[in-house]
């Protein structure tokens, strides 16, 4: 995954940034500089029909995060990242000519309030597009209402295989779903420990159940035997119990579908309270820094995961580089974090899409142009974006990495999965692409 998000793991980011509030009052607050229009946009052209959002100078595109109360301390940062891209591609002349304005509804992270904003967003604010909407509850409650009103549902950030399957026209993920992910740990555990026990880890919800019967595919036709399942309900962050019973059982690998508080707690009741060192692999959800920080980051040397793009930490790179240097020209005073890398990558993947939909922007047109990309990298990625009519799923392929000396680290090949096979396999220097035969 990309570091910094899915799901609603997030709230990690709040224990460590100690519960602060981000008090920004209303149910709506406005991610940019251009004053808020409360009445919907159309194309202006005259004679064209109108556009939802779309003048000759301007698109409104919107997203659904908390950004005020308590999650707006993990999540806001992200939305950060994406008004600050799209800040950036408007001081370069915009998309086609025009400009983009970006408005976040505040939905708090709770579903009820997601379904107040979104409607906001789209029956009063007139946007032509959501980007982004974040985190699986949250957007359980929206997907059918934008998928019913025709408003192109653009790079869901979350990790259920609902969103893309069955595929629908007008919605797209963001994330590595889990299914996918889930195949791929699971290749990795039967190349790795065929033959040996292994135990899992589970929420004890959709997000768990996805992840499960991902692995289970993915160690499909091995001699690896399941000795043991324990589960945890999404409010409980301390597994030591689970921990202990898992043990019991003795495995020789645990597979964690956990968000970062309760996958960190195994791993340091594991290591600190049963003195085990058990090999473990987690969920692309877990692969951030604040797992490390939670588990301690000698209790979680070692531990397997997968990503499909850089950590802002890797200042070495172009691509880094150059969103450090816009989140300095437009963040505002945010500073660039694994948060905001992911937002601007989302924001970078949206842009694209503008750009293929061509001048004459149209909701048709903008999915067409989505579903033309192809062998495509972005600046922050590891491995190339590809889509069609029937893959809205733009990160198949993704990397194995581990924790070494308290940071995560790619290695091996790239994992691919990938739904519509292109002749790039992976990304390298900003946004270079590598091809099969290099």
């Amino acid at each position: 995954m990309l570091p910094g998000l899915r799901r609603g793991f997030l709230l990690a980011a709040v224990v460590l940034a100690g519960l602060l509030l981000l008090s920004c009052g209303g149910e709506e607050k406005e991610v940019g500089k251009t004053p808020v229009s409360t009445q919907p946009a159309g194309a202006q052209t005259p004679g064209a029909e109108k556009v939802p959002g779309v003048t000759d100078t301007e698109i409104i595109l919107g997203a659904h995060f908390p950004i005020s109360q308590t999650p707006a301390a993990a999540y806001a940062p992200i939305a950060d990242g994406l008004r600050a891209y799209f800040e950036y591609v408007n001081s370069q002349g915009g998309v086609n000519g025009r400009k983009i304005k970006f408005i976040v509804g505040d939905d708090h992270f709770n579903p009820a309030d997601a379904v107040e904003v979104v409607r906001k967003l789209v029956e009063q604010d007139g946007i032509f597009a959501m980007v982004s909407g974040l985190g699986d509850a949250p957007h359980a409650a929206v997907w059918k209402y934008l998928e019913d009103a025709g408003v192109p549902d653009m790079f869901v950030s979350g990790g259920l295989d609902k969103w893309t399957d069955p595929l629908v026209r007008t919605r797209f993920q963001g994330n590595t779903n889990y299914g996918t992910e889930g195949r791929m740990l699971g290749r990795y555990i039967a190349e790795n420990y065929n033959g040996k026990k292994l135990a899992l880890l589970l929420e004890n919800d959709e997000f768990g159940e996805n992840g499960k019967e991902a692995i289970l595919e993915g160690i499909e036709g091995s001699d690896i035997q399941v000795v043991a399942e324990e589960r945890y309900e999404t409010t409980q962050w301390d597994v030591t119990a689970q921990a202990q019973r898992l043990k019991a059982a003795n495995p020789d690998v645990i597979f964690v579908q956990a968000i970062p508080p309760p996958a960190a707690s195994l791993v340091k009741a594991a290591r600190e309270t049963l003195s085990w060192d058990v090999p473990i692999v987690v969920t692309g959800v877990v692969q951030t820094d604040i797992f490390i920080q939670l588990a301690g980051a000698q209790n979680a040397e070692g531990v397997v995961s997968v990503v499909f793009a850089r950590q802002v930490y890797q200042t070495d790179d172009p691509g880094i580089q150059r969103h450090i240097q816009i989140m300095k020209d437009f963040g505002q005073g945010v500073e660039a974090s694994n948060f905001t890398l992911y937002g601007a990558a989302m924001g970078e993947l949206m842009v694209k899409s503008l750009e293929n939909a061509g001048p004459n922007l149209t909701r048709d047109s903008l999915i067409d142009g989505a579903e033309a990309i192809r062998d495509w990298c972005c600046t922050l990625c590891l491995t190339p974006v590809n889509l069609s009519p029937t893959d809205h799923r733009p990160f198949e392929i993704e990397v194995y990495n581990k924790v070494e000396n308290g940071k995560w680290v790619p290695f091996g090949e790239p994992v691919n999965f990938e739904s519509t096979p292109g002749k790039v396999i992976s990304c390298k220097n900003g946004g270079e692409p590598v091809y099969g035969s290099e």
